[in-house]
């Protein structure tokens, strides 16, 4: 199935004119940085499927015409740590059934009095359940984080994205060596099958740290404002 999202030479097709795969990716790096730091302040809708939609829709508005709206066609990935081969992604016609199953599930735990460790492992396995989902063409990634501090923050664990946000991209040495895996990289392999032994951990401890930190930056406000 020939692919509506991309010109031939495989870059995305862009509203910035863009025709070069590698600029593409720096100025959706660049533009949806800002976008995901705001997110949580400009948007004020339930957690569910139209969220993530309303996400997507305002980081990647001035970049990509299609922003917003569920991809029409399947994807395949090839993932580095996986090797080379793609998790099976939902089919276009499975995504919103999926997204209420699983979004569902989030909304139905209850988060108060609980551990930050417990937190953590609750909340990455529900998000890399999302994540699989993969409901937009481009753009995953981004969109299930910054749902997850909206989500957070509604429930009173908020996260502090500024770790997370550093490790968007797999960091590769001069000699093309990985020497940080990326977020995405984390979600893949913590969204694997059982048969093929997910390794959640990763996803985990970003998640927990963020959440640490988040705590830690309430507790330094509230004491910032009872000394003024």
């Amino acid at each position: 199935m020939k692919d509506p999202y991309v010109l031939e030479d495989g870059t995305l097709k862009n509203l910035l004119g863009i025709t070069d795969y590698k600029e593409l990716k720096r100025a959706e790096t660049d533009i949806g940085y800002v976008k995901i730091i705001n997110a949580s302040e400009v948007l004020r809708e339930e957690c569910d499927k139209n969220l993530l939609k309303a996400i997507h829709k305002h980081i990647f508005g001035d970049i990509f015409d299609w922003a917003g709206e569920f991809r029409s066609i399947p994807i395949y990935k090839r993932e580095v740590v996986i090797p080379g081969v793609s998790l099976e992604y939902s089919k276009p016609e499975d995504i919103e059934k999926r997204l209420e199953e699983e979004i569902g599930i989030l909304n139905s735990r209850t988060w108060k009095n609980k551990g930050i460790m417990e937190i953590s492992q609750d909340f990455s396995r529900d998000l890399a359940r999302i994540w699989r989902i993969h409901p937009f063409r481009d753009g995953n990634t981004r969109t299930v984080l910054t749902f997850a501090t909206i989500f957070a923050k509604e429930h009173d664990f908020e996260m502090d994205m500024s770790e997370i946000l550093n490790q968007l991209t797999r960091q590769v040495d001069s000699e093309g060596i990985i020497r940080n895996y990326s977020v995405r990289d984390r979600f893949v392999l913590a969204a694997l099958d059982e048969k093929d032994s997910p390794e959640p951990q990763y996803l985990e401890w970003i998640i927990k740290r963020s959440i640490e930190r988040g705590i830690n930056n309430k507790i330094k406000l509230l004491k910032d404002l009872m000394e003024r």
